[in-house]
C-alpha cells in the first residue's frame, strides 16, 4: 500500500451533532492522496453509526478511511493513537466540530515543497450558529510572541511526521498539551505560514472553559521552562482580566 502524503486525525466523543459536517468537508477535497483516521472514545450517541455510513463512500473514492472506538484518556490520548496508526508524511488534527474549506488539502500540498516541517494557516472562528467571530492564526512565529501565548491556529496545521518520532502529546494536560508540545519542540520547528483561510473552527470543545484553559496554558509555560515563572503568572492575570472585561463590555 502506497504511503499517503497526508494523515488527517479526528478525535470524537459523542460528536453526532457536528461530525457529519467534518467528514463531508474531508470527503469533498479535490486532493485525495490522504488517509482519514477517526479515533472515537467509545461514544454513547450515534457517532459511530455516522462514521460507518461513510466507510463505503470513502472506499468508492479510493480514500483510506479507518476508525476505532474504544475508551481513552481524553483528546490527546486519541491523537497519540492516531499518530501511531498514521502512515502519512504529514499529520493534521481536525476537530469533530471543525471542517476544511474547499481545496484546503490542495493548498497544503502546494506548501509541502518548502523547506519546512510544520505548516500553519489562518482559520475562521465561528459560533454554534455559524456566525463569524474572528480570524485566528498569523505568520509571527517569534519566540517572544509564541512563548507569551499560542498564537497559531492548530486546526489549520500540518506536522511532518518526523516531529513525533521521539515525543507525542503529554496526557498530563486536558486542553493545552499541543501548546506544551510546541514549546518543548520549538527549536526543532521549521514553520511555513500559508496566508489563506483553510479551515473553520467552531468555538467550543475542551477550550470553552476560558478560565481553566488560561490556567493550563500558564502551567505548560512553567513546566516547559520557556518563560520566567513570574511572567507566566503575570500573563495569566492580564489575559484573565482582558477576557472578563471583554465579556462585561459585550453584556452592556
Amino acid at each position: 500500500m502506497n504511503t499517503p502524503l497526508f494523515s488527517i486525525i479526528t478525535a470524537t466523543f459523542n460528536s453526532e451533532k457536528t461530525l457529519e459536517r467534518t467528514i463531508i468537508s474531508v470527503l469533498n477535497q479535490s486532493f485525495i492522496d490522504f488517509e482519514f483516521l477517526i479515533i472515537d472514545g467509545n461514544s454513547k450517541d450515534t457517532t459511530v453509526e455516522i462514521v460507518k455510513k461513510y466507510v463505503p463512500i470513502f472506499n468508492e473514492k479510493g480514500i483510506v478511511f479507518k476508525y476505532i472506538s474504544e475508551p481513552d484518556k481524553g483528546i490527546y490520548d486519541a491523537w497519540n493513537k492516531g499518530v501511531n496508526l498514521s502512515r502519512g508524511k504529514w499529520i493534521s488534527f481536525l476537530g469533530s466540530d471543525d471542517y476544511y474549506l474547499e481545496n484546503a488539502l490542495e493548498t497544503y500540498k502546494n506548501s509541502t515543497k518548502s523547506n519546512c516541517n510544520y505548516l500553519h494557516s489562518k482559520v475562521q472562528l465561528i459560533n454554534e450558529k455559524g456566525d463569524n467571530l474572528r480570524i485566528l492564526g498569523g505568520d509571527n512565529f517569534s519566540k517572544s510572541k509564541f512563548f507569551r501565548n499560542m498564537n497559531i491556529a492548530h486546526v489549520g496545521s500540518f506536522h511532518h511526521k518526523s516531529l513525533f518520532e521521539n515525543e507525542k502529546f503529554s496526557l498530563a494536560y486536558k486542553s493545552a498539551s499541543d501548546y506544551y508540545f510546541f514549546l518543548v519542540n520549538f527549536d526543532k520547528l521549521k514553520p511555513f505560514f500559508i496566508n489563506e483561510i483553510t479551515a473553520v473552527m467552531q468555538f467550543g470543545g475542551i477550550s470553552t472553559n476560558v478560565d481553566a484553559a488560561l490556567k493550563e496554558a500558564m502551567q505548560v509555560k512553567i513546566d516547559s521552562d520557556r518563560r520566567n515563572k513570574f511572567l507566566c503568572y503575570l500573563d495569566f492575570a492580564v489575559d484573565r482580566f482582558k477576557h472578563f472585561l471583554l465579556k462585561y463590555i459585550r453584556k452592556t
